[in-house]
């Protein structure tokens, strides 16, 4: 009898991952039930008394769920614990994704008012780099005088040219805005590099 009863657990187990894998990708919807923002993740309620883990990754970008959100997404078992199901694709959030300080994630650059425009032409994990400008030089910049955002490759910048903090009679960018990356990263960084900036105007 011990081998039918360890039998039958066996049968029931392979039933209920065939059912699992048979659902997996399945379309979902329910309630949001509660979302931590700072740590990106939270629970929906679906309306047949089912569970589903969501994290803002697998979300719509820039947007994260809020309690009560009606979503809709995909379901698939989590790699942690095949037993549980987790979402993808979701959509239907309507607040803005947070960082892990609680703020609201980037939404994209900020109008400038720099005098110039140029192309970012590098910009390295040191925190500086250079913009090509019009005539073909280049223009050192620093992000600690990045406004909003820092740049990537590529990215048109608006910016005012002013003494340079290091060497004198150089020049570098000031006031450098059309970054298409977020600037959170690098707050820790800018705090030490603060120290000793020129608050006047030098013509």
């Amino acid at each position: 009898s011990s081998d039918l009863s360890s039998q039958a657990k066996k049968i029931r187990a392979e039933r209920s991952k065939e059912d699992t894998m048979a659902a997996a990708g399945a379309p979902g919807t329910g309630t949001c039930r509660s979302f931590n923002g700072m740590k990106g993740w939270g629970f929906i309620d679906m309306d047949d008394g089912t569970t589903v883990f969501v994290h803002s990754q697998e979300c719509e970008a820039g947007k994260q769920p809020k309690v009560g959100d009606i979503l809709s997404f995909t379901m698939e078992p989590r790699k942690n614990n095949p037993d549980q199901w987790c979402a993808k694709n979701v959509t239907g959030c309507s607040a803005p994704r947070e960082n892990q300080w609680g703020q609201a994630a980037f939404a994209g650059p900020v109008e400038g008012t720099g005098a110039f425009s140029g192309t970012c032409k590098a910009f390295g994990a040191k925190g500086f780099g250079f913009i090509s400008q019009p005539d073909g030089s280049d223009l050192f910049f620093n992000v600690k005088d990045c406004v909003g955002s820092k740049p990537a490759v590529g990215d048109m910048l608006k910016y005012d040219i002013g003494e340079s903090d290091n060497k004198p009679g150089q020049k570098q960018a000031k006031n450098i805005t059309g970054g298409s990356q977020p600037l959170d990263q690098w707050n820790p960084m800018a705090k030490g590099m603060g120290k000793g900036m020129d608050g006047g105007d030098r013509k």
